[in-house]
């Protein structure tokens, strides 16, 4: 992964702010169950780290993923007004 924090996810072609990922992950069958436990504090960037080792995905290398499988990051100098698909504000 870049050195710079991930502005939004591309996942599932939809687009997604970095707080609302996770829970649209969750909400697909292939990921439901990993949202974080009650009380679990954890970045968003490390709750992807952790899911992505479960499913044996190498997140920095986002060429041997789809966007479709896990999320991809994209950083703020690709937005243009985005919206996210989960909460509806603009990103």
């Amino acid at each position: 992964m870049s050195a710079a924090a991930p502005a939004a996810y591309t996942f599932n072609a939809d687009i997604y702010g970095p707080e609302c990922i996770v829970e649209a992950m969750i909400s697909t069958d292939e990921y439901e169950g990993w949202g974080l436990a009650p009380g679990v504090s954890m970045s968003v960037e490390e709750n992807l780290d952790e899911i992505a080792a479960a499913f044996s995905i190498d997140r920095s290398d986002e060429t041997s993923f789809d966007s479709d499988a896990f999320p991809k990051a994209v950083f703020s100098h690709q937005l243009n007004g985005e919206c996210c698909g989960q909460c509806g504000e603009e990103i």
